[in-house]
């Protein structure tokens, strides 16, 4: 039975979800879409007591969802030993979380089919690693947390969770589009419900004007009629964002403010150095042809070519700039695991072996960070503070820059067990002031203790920098009023990253909330080329200097 406590926007919504049996619940971050999800669960299972209900999660959310679920009906708990903490989960008769080695996933397994539990909490990597295992649970209802890790057509965890058959099918989801393109809603609706969208075939040429023609290989220059496409989507998805008149006044207050760094001339030097590396091979790869380089993945992010190839070096060079601007020591660091194989980067050892590092130790990002840090961790002695950053590298340096101040990280190394940790030292022991996260920590983590997040750096993708942003956003936060910091090197391709997001969430809002197309009904992407970036701030670094 459920025991929580719905808000007025959500009770209408969840009754939504059990009458259609499959939706999309697509509420913005901190929204509340858990509760929602266990509360529809539970009002379906009323109705048939036999069903399982399987919880489909990013891997670091497995014991977080456990957790919600024994906060919110009323099943046996009992306390689970998380590293140095305890967290209060069901027991196992009643919901079974599929994690551990091997051997204790087979008899989690073999458990799940003589005693069938109400829920089944897994991971979208069981799915791929266990599926021989997973496609036996027979589960009534499936709970897609996360749901916009289905975007991709081709993922594995895609293909697979599309063959689970359910009768009921709620995705959860404040980002149904990272990067704002209507292919991603495709994905998600054919596996909540294919007829919403209709085929392929015709959605493509309907909503999406492309640079050479029909199919997926052409680049996105356009999306069209998106108020009709927002239209067919809102018949299977309910969507509330925390700007909602009656959802706001549930929500804590969010500041946002930018700290515009500039680099000084020894960090502006070797910037200027790697740009124009960065132009040169862009210059190479365009004259072998079209097929030398995919722009394409390349300006949405999602290419991880070798440094053998063209678009290698060109991506292997980008990657080296955000290093820089984060620290030099990010560099170095990639040259020495390069050279003991264990991945980093060839260019990053040419750029050490080169010299052109020599007496660079320092970085004027981590010095405003820390000078912000110290400001605001001496004022408030009860403040607990979030720092994202995309390199793990760079957490090992800012928590031992910091290190008068107790702190965890949480990275995608860790196991569940030890994420699971991370969150309850961070939650419950009062000395633990700074949670240091990875892009691991963005999706779906609940940190209402927390009343700052500092954005070290950015992501590309705009609906994962949103679900980054509101880790601490919620309707549990324990603040009237939140803050989310962004620091920024001015004139580099940090600010581009700003502009290609700024596209991909005109677009999504467009689809989504009916807000943001032209009066034709399009967005179109104006975003400058990498090549028109790279010239801007070289010139803009000169004539600083």
């Amino acid at each position: 039975m459920f025991t929580g406590v719905l808000h007025p926007y959500q009770a209408d919504d969840v009754d939504r979800i059990v009458d259609r049996g499959s939706m999309l619940a697509a509420y913005g971050m901190g929204t509340g879409k858990t509760v929602m999800a266990i509360a529809a669960a539970e009002m379906l299972m009323d109705t048939d007591r036999h069903i399982t209900c399987m919880v489909v999660v990013p891997a670091a959310l497995r014991w977080q969802w456990a957790e919600r679920i024994a906060q919110f009906t009323d099943v046996d708990t009992k306390q689970r030993k998380v590293g140095r903490a305890h967290i209060t989960v069901p027991a196992d008769h009643h919901c079974t979380v599929i994690d551990g080695t091997p051997q204790q996933k087979r008899r989690q397994f073999d458990f799940i089919r003589e005693q069938k539990p109400d829920y089944v909490v897994t991971a979208y990597e069981n799915l791929v690693h266990d599926w021989t295992d997973m496609r036996k649970v027979k589960a009534g209802i499936v709970v897609a947390d996360e749901a916009s890790l289905i975007k991709t057509f081709n993922a594995e965890r895609t293909r697979k969770i599309k063959r689970i058959k359910a009768e009921h099918r709620i995705g959860l989801t404040g980002t149904v589009m990272d990067n704002g393109s209507p292919e991603e809603l495709f994905s998600i609706f054919e596996w909540v419900d294919k007829d919403v969208l209709g085929p392929w075939e015709f959605f493509d040429p309907a909503f999406i004007v492309r640079s050479n023609g029909k199919g997926r290989a052409g680049f996105p220059v356009a999306y069209k009629n998106l108020p009709l496409l927002h239209q067919k989507a809102s018949a299977a998805m309910v969507r509330k964002t925390r700007e909602d008149p009656e959802v706001a006044q549930y929500m804590p207050k969010v500041e946002r403010s930018s700290a515009l760094i500039h680099l000084d001339p020894a960090t502006a030097k070797v910037y200027r150095r790697i740009a124009k590396d960065t132009l040169f091979e862009l210059s190479k790869a365009a004259g072998h042809g079209s097929g030398s380089i995919d722009l394409a993945a390349l300006y949405s992010g999602k290419a991880k070519p070798t440094e053998d190839t063209a678009q290698g070096r060109v991506m292997g060079r980008l990657l080296a700039l955000h290093m820089l601007v984060d620290h030099p020591a990010l560099i170095r660091d990639s040259a020495e695991r390069y050279l003991a194989g264990k991945g980093g980067s060839r260019y990053c050892l040419t750029l050490t072996e080169s010299g052109a590092l020599d007496g660079l130790d320092h970085s004027p990002k981590l010095e405003e960070l820390t000078r912000i840090l110290r400001k605001e961790l001496m004022r408030d002695p009860d403040l607990k503070v979030v720092v994202f950053s995309f390199f793990k590298g760079m957490l090992r340096i800012i928590g031992e820059t910091m290190s008068q101040y107790r702190s965890v990280s949480f990275t995608g190394d860790h196991s569940a067990l030890k994420k699971a940790e991370a969150q309850a030292l961070f939650s419950y022991e009062k000395d633990v002031r700074l949670f240091l996260a990875s892009g691991a920590g963005g999706y779906g983590l609940d940190l209402p203790e927390a009343r700052i997040l500092i954005n070290f750096d950015q992501r590309d993708s705009a609906g994962a920098q949103d679900q980054q942003d509101t880790r601490h956003v919620r309707a549990s936060s324990r603040h009237a009023t939140v803050k989310v910091v962004d620091l920024m090197a001015a004139g580099t391709v940090e600010e581009r990253r700003h502009q290609r997001r700024q596209f991909k969430t005109r677009t999504a809002a467009a689809i989504l909330d009916g807000q943001g197309a032209d009066a034709d009904g399009r967005v179109v992407n104006d975003v400058e080329t990498l090549r028109a970036n790279l010239e801007r701030s070289l010139r803009q670094l000169l004539s600083a200097a």
